[in-house]
This record gives structure tokens, sequence and C-alpha cells, in this order.
């Protein structure tokens, strides 16, 4: 998957792809939604962005587009030398395009809302997706006990 071994490639299904980009774009998101806010009240924006939100439609379908046809690349003669610049691409799309986006074109809303608070409401995706994270694996656990 994003980043995985070229000796380990194997073809993921489109459902597989939107799947594992799932958890990498929320991922990403949850770790520089909160960056991006705090950057934002730093330099006296006021409000919390909502343009990365919106960038999520593009980026979660390219993610998983990028995941289903990376296999193919790493099959490629020439992906020694391009590992590093996929990675970093994907580096730039996961957590880049939230950052981007809020400083750039940021959508506030809750201009109003005290100092800290957008920077607090955007770091709650991080801690829902640890709490997905654990009730998946325990379910997962569970699942297979049984």
């Amino acid at each position: 998957m994003l980043g995985k071994a070229s000796e380990d490639s194997e073809q993921v299904s489109v459902k597989q792809a939107f799947g594992y980009s799932t958890v990498g774009v929320a991922l990403g998101f949850a770790l520089a939604y909160p960056g991006a806010s705090f950057i934002r009240e730093l330099i006296g924006q006021k409000g919390l962005a909502i343009s990365p939100v919106i960038a999520l439609a593009v980026v979660w379908p390219v993610s998983a587009g990028l995941l289903y046809v990376e296999p193919w690349v790493q099959s490629q003669s020439w992906w020694k030398g391009f590992a590093k610049v996929w990675s970093w691409g994907v580096a730039l799309l996961l957590c880049g395009v939230p950052l981007i986006t809020a400083l750039a074109i940021p959508f506030p809303v809750g201009e109003g809302w005290p100092a800290g608070l957008p920077t607090v409401v955007a770091s709650c995706p991080i801690g829902g997706l640890f709490a997905f994270l654990i009730v998946r694996r325990r379910w997962r656990e569970r699942r297979q006990d049984s």
C-alpha cells in the first residue's frame, strides 16, 4: 500500500484501495488540520477553516487512485529512482493539502469563537480517529476469536 516495498507488491482491488486510502487520508487530515488551525491563530486569522474538509472530496479519490496504481508503478524499472518523489508526493497530498487550503482559502466558520477554540475543535478528528482504530481492532479480535 502507500509506501509498501516493491517486492511485496500485489494488485489491490478498487474497494481495498478506497478502504486503505480512507484510513490514510483520515490520518493525514487529522494530523495536519490542528496544525493548520494553530498556525491560522498564530498569524491572527479568526475562526475554523472548513476548506480542508471540502478538499477531502478531491484528495480521497486521488489517494485511492494512487494506491490502486502503486503496485504497477513499483514494478517499473524506474521505481528505485522515483520512490522518494512518490513518497513526498503522497505526503504532500495527505498532509499538505489541509495545511495549504486552510491558510490560503480558509472559508472560516465561527469567527466569533474565543482564541484556542478553533484549534481544540480541529484536534477532535485525531481523537476520533484513534478511538475508531481501537474499536475496529477490538472488533476484529472478537470476530477472529468466535
